[in-house]
């Protein structure tokens, strides 16, 4: 074979082996018990070339969780080809071996907590159930992992389910092998995997179906299933409705029951939602002291995150927190009292105490930007500050484009046009790209109003002048509270 020729064929050989390890096999294994044995997962792949060793990805951390390897068991009785090392601060374990391309690994998920009401993002494996995330279920080749984001074919299939055990997850229901072609980082392992004793129920809005899975038995607010169920239909048809976007083929929605005490020993509630691919995950504790307010809240919010976070991708993460959780949080009270999910009463309540107060209250309110990104994860206060500074600022600008538009346009049409940009276009939020919108949508540039009250964290000093016709404002021990009359809604939601 004439030199150039052999050139070509490793040129046609390469994008061969490239895919190769892009193609993962996953074969997830039931056994009756969970809680002591752990989930058994085998990862199968071929690596781009033959080695003694090889490197697999396993996150330690993330969403503000750390130590995650202390759910992670690798057992030499399930790996008798390799002997392995586990790297936790490297997020990887290291796999010896005889010199292969061909990788046969198994490792197991277990529960490495006692269950109480404060952890949402471990891994929970019990006999009856399991409630887990993509990136803790789901170890890859290491090489792929130090890729951006890069798409890979992943074959998942369930063994041995019985048939009362429901395999669910954000791609599919009771499907018993999954075929998926995804990307790693936002899609994988932003994903939610279930199964066990949830009960799934379903709709279609638009002809796409709408999955809610619930277990356990629920107290108080929580304990009217077909409310719940209901309640989530109509956000549905209000968000999907406000976006104009109905381009979504599969979604699911996953209610869990945290710690359950029927007494008044524990008489609050801890909750969180998080929207992931495909759908979003809401954890409560459950006691006769649950507030059912809070699910049509995380309903509203975390379906906002369709949009603000999924199609309208973040550029910078913690940076992007004014807008991915403010505007998503603004959104939320904005449309469930546009829904009639509020009455104006209620809105006025809940809002100014919720945000406006609350914002108010908060000493850490005026931490920059940068500092509210560097201790996100590390204090509650700061956690904080860009949900309601960006729903503060948010609410600004909204009366700034109807007063300025003469209540032809809103803050409502911005957003349209930021989702249409970024999904047409294929970008990312920025601040720059943002401020260039507002520019449009006012007439005038509101970088240094932006700088001011975003990104160094001022106070927004409302005034009479900054609000819309039918809005009011005053002052109670230096916190501004907003008044509306039914007329001014009318504007506001117009």
């Amino acid at each position: 074979m004439k030199p150039v020729k052999l050139l070509n064929l490793l040129f046609c050989l390469m994008p061969l082996a490239l895919a190769a390890q892009n193609k993962l096999n996953y074969r997830i294994f039931y056994n009756n018990a969970l809680q002591d044995e752990g989930l058994l997962v085998e990862l199968r792949f071929t690596a781009k070339k033959a080695s003694d060793s090889t490197y697999i990805h396993y996150s330690d951390g993330f969403w503000g969780e750390d130590s995650l390897f202390s759910c992670l068991l690798v057992k030499a009785e399930d790996n008798p080809q390799y002997r392995f090392r586990l790297q936790p601060d490297s997020n990887r374990i290291v796999l010896y071996h005889a010199r292969s391309r061909n990788i046969i690994f198994r490792y197991r998920i277990r529960q490495d907590f006692t269950d109480n009401n404060k952890v949402f993002f471990r891994p929970r494996v019990q006999d009856a159930f399991f409630h887990m995330f993509g990136q803790s279920l789901f170890a890859v080749p290491d090489a792929l992992a130090a890729e951006e984001n890069p798409t890979l074919q992943a074959d998942i299939r369930w063994e041995d389910f019985p048939a009362d055990f429901r395999v669910h997850n954000t791609f599919g229901s009771g499907q018993l092998r999954q075929q998926l072609k995804v990307k790693l980082w936002d899609q994988l392992y932003h994903s939610a995997f279930i199964g066990g004793d949830y009960r799934i129920r379903s709709f279609t809005h638009h002809n796409k179906p709408v999955y809610f899975a619930i277990r356990g038995a629920w107290l108080s607010a929580y304990a009217d299933e077909d409310h719940l169920f209901e309640a989530l239909k109509k956000t549905i048809a209000i968000q999907r409705g406000f976006w104009k976007d109905d381009n979504f083929p599969y979604y699911t929605v996953v209610f869990s029951p945290m710690c359950t005490q029927n007494d008044s020993l524990y008489s609050g509630q801890s909750v969180n939602g998080t929207a992931v691919h495909g759908g979003f995950v809401i954890q409560s504790s459950n006691n006769p002291f649950n507030n059912g307010d809070i699910y049509t809240y995380m309903l509203y919010h975390e379906m906002t995150h369709d949009w603000i976070g999924g199609r309208i991708p973040m550029k910078n993460e913690e940076l992007n927190y004014w807008f991915s959780e403010g505007f998503t949080d603004y959104y939320t009270y904005k449309n469930r009292l546009r829904s009639g999910d509020f009455s104006l009463k209620e809105w006025q309540k809940e809002f100014g105490e919720q945000v406006i107060w609350a914002h108010w209250q908060n000493p850490e309110r005026n931490r920059p930007n940068y500092v509210v990104r560097d201790q996100f994860w590390t204090s509650r206060n700061i956690s904080k500050v860009p949900y309601r500074r960006g729903a503060i600022f948010a609410f600004w600008l909204d009366n700034r484009i109807l007063k300025k538009s003469g209540y032809t346009r809103s803050l409502d049409d911005l957003m349209r046009k930021l989702l249409k940009t970024c999904v047409e276009d294929e970008k990312q939020f920025s601040d720059e790209l943002f401020l260039n919108l507002a520019s449009e949508y006012l007439g005038e540039d509101i970088s240094y109003e932006f700088q001011k009250y975003v990104l160094t964290g001022e106070d927004i000093p409302f005034a009479a002048e900054d609000l819309i016709d039918g809005f009011s404002v005053q002052y109670e021990e230096g916190v501004p509270w907003i008044s509306a009359t039914p007329e001014g809604i009318a504007l506001y939601l117009k």
